[in-house]
Parts: C-alpha cells; structure tokens; sequence
C-alpha cells in the first residue's frame, strides 16, 4: 500500500516538514542552552554548599570560629585525650561607646575541659572585636576542685584544698599549671589579641 493512497500528498509533506521543523527547533534549543552560561544557584547543585555572606559580623564570626578550632589543638595535660571539646562561640553585635567608638562586636567562647577528673569541667571566654581584630578578655575555668578567674593577664584561684584565693600574673605563673586560658592566651592569641 501507498500511503498516498490515504493522505494526500500536500498534507503529507506538511505534516513531515511541521515534525522536521519541530526537531530542528529542539535541537537548536538544547544547542542554545548548552551554549549560554546560566547563573545556578549553589544550594541547587549541592546543599551541602554553604554560601556566607560577607558581612563584618559573618567575617567576625567566621574568625572567632578559626580561634575555637585552634583551641582544638591545645592540650591540658600530659593525656593526649586532655584537651577542649563542645566548643562553642557566639557573636553579638554592640554598639561603639561614646568613650570607645571603635568597638564592633562582642564574643564568647564555651567548652568543656576534658581532664581527668570525677566532673565536667568548663571554661567560658569572653572577647570583644575592635579595630578589626578579636581581643581576649577574661574568662573562668572551673573544675570539681577549683575555680579560675581571668582578666586580662592575671589570674585568681580559688581552690577546694585552701581557704586563701591566689591572684598572680600569667606570665608568673609556674609552669605546671594547666589552665585552658593561659596556652590561648600566649599560643593562640599574641597576648591576649588575635593574631
């Protein structure tokens, strides 16, 4: 059989010339799109991409995240599993004083001392972001038999085994003490600011 026999040939030609045509017109838009660049999103390529902002609070943030993953690094005592872990760091921003007009932004670092020892012992920092670099404070560290107190380069303690407090300077202080604050204060921070 013939299929002129049952379509006429016009039609039939353009029937096929309306396909052909349709063909075409794909081809050339796949060719189209493969050849313009088209701006994707990265979270719809991958949602484990994360995109920061750069903001001055972002870039803060990233940088005080950088001081808690160097603190990951130090060790507390001669175990090697004695170290800081749980840390945790949050930024705020503030407003400059009429006395301070440079200050931007204000910060704590928390974590856990992993020591040896029947308790949990903690250690909160505090720090402040000015003139586009993290300060180091003061803080505390407390444990199940002591508690130290920090400012600045100075140091207090308060220990279950006396009555007295001690108050002395880092920089004095006897090499067997293991306190969290004073390796981040000289080995993470250049005493007391941020590298």
């Amino acid at each position: 059989m013939i299929l002129s026999q049952f379509v006429p040939m016009g039609s039939l030609c353009r029937w096929l010339g309306l396909v052909c045509l349709l063909l075409i017109g794909v081809g050339w838009g796949s060719l189209g799109m493969a050849a313009s660049p088209t701006k994707i999103a990265p979270e719809a390529l991958s949602p484990a991409v994360e995109v920061i902002p750069h903001t001055p609070q972002a870039v803060a943030q990233q940088r005080l995240e950088a001081i808690g993953e160097a603190m990951q690094t130090i060790r507390l005592c001669n175990r090697p599993n004695c170290r800081y872990r749980d840390i945790s760091v949050e930024v705020r921003p503030i407003l400059g004083t009429d006395t301070d007009p440079t200050l931007e932004y204000e910060g704590t670092i928390n974590a856990i001392i992993d020591r040896p020892s029947g308790s949990l012992d903690k250690a909160h920092y505090r720090l402040q972001f000015r003139q586009g670099r993290w300060q180091l404070l003061g803080g505390e560290e407390v444990s199940d038999v002591s508690s130290f107190f920090f400012e600045g380069d100075t140091y207090e303690v308060f220990s279950t085994y006396s009555t007295r407090s001690r108050k002395e300077k880092l920089a004095d202080a006897r090499s067997s003490l293991r306190v969290g604050y004073r390796e981040l204060y000289y080995r993470v921070f250049d005493q007391g600011q941020e590298r």
